[in-house]
């Protein structure tokens, strides 16, 4: 779970999100363990700690601090990387800004990608039925190498479409959470509405 941002056009760190007054951080992580992920990592920076202190537990298996989170999300994610244990089937990858998340999402993302030829090989994300890209994103083992290569700085966008073979495009129909992220106060009150 990335959660290190400092959250400037939202005006605080987005771990600290709340819609209609229920804290975010705590439902996600639960909707990733239900969905299939275990442990659940939470990378934070040292702003975004400062400003969930005060909430009381965030739910995950373990926190581990990002030093540099200005560097971008590829940063938290290897700082997370290198918190998992050494044998793993894959990563699930999520940001905090996308606090609609639900099990069901994430057990049918895994579930594909399991299904797939050659699974460990592959990244796997879910789509809109027009095709758009959301998360979390899942990475194979056989892909980790990659991914660790990469700098902070290099988005992971770079990842999803370096190889259009191993890469699974998950369909999901009727659920727009995984699809909806909030970078400012409008946003974060547009996604009230659908809570």
């Amino acid at each position: 779970m990335l959660a290190a941002g400092s959250g400037r056009r939202l005006g605080y760190p987005k771990a600290a999100l709340a819609l209609r007054g229920q804290w975010m951080l705590p439902r996600l992580v639960q909707a990733l363990r239900a969905g299939g992920a275990h442990p659940v990592i939470l990378v934070l920076g040292e702003a975004s700690a400062a400003a969930i202190a005060p909430l009381g537990p965030h739910g995950a298996d373990q926190a581990v601090l990002n030093p540099n989170p200005e560097q971008g999300r590829t940063g938290s994610a290897l700082c997370g990387l290198m918190a998992l244990p050494a044998a793993v089937d894959a990563v699930l990858i999520h940001p905090c800004d996308v606090p609609l998340l639900r099990a069901a999402a994430v057990a049918a993302l895994v579930s594909a990608w399991r299904a797939a030829p050659n699974a460990t090989g592959m990244a796997a994300r879910p789509v809109t039925p027009s095709g758009h890209g959301g998360h979390p994103l899942l990475v194979g083992a056989g892909r980790l190498p990659e991914l660790r290569a990469f700098p902070p700085q290099r988005p992971l966008r770079e990842l999803v479409h370096a190889d259009a073979q191993r890469l699974l495009n998950v369909r999901l129909d009727g659920d727009p959470g995984p699809f909806l992220d909030v970078d400012t106060p409008e946003q974060a009150q547009f996604l009230e509405t659908l809570l």
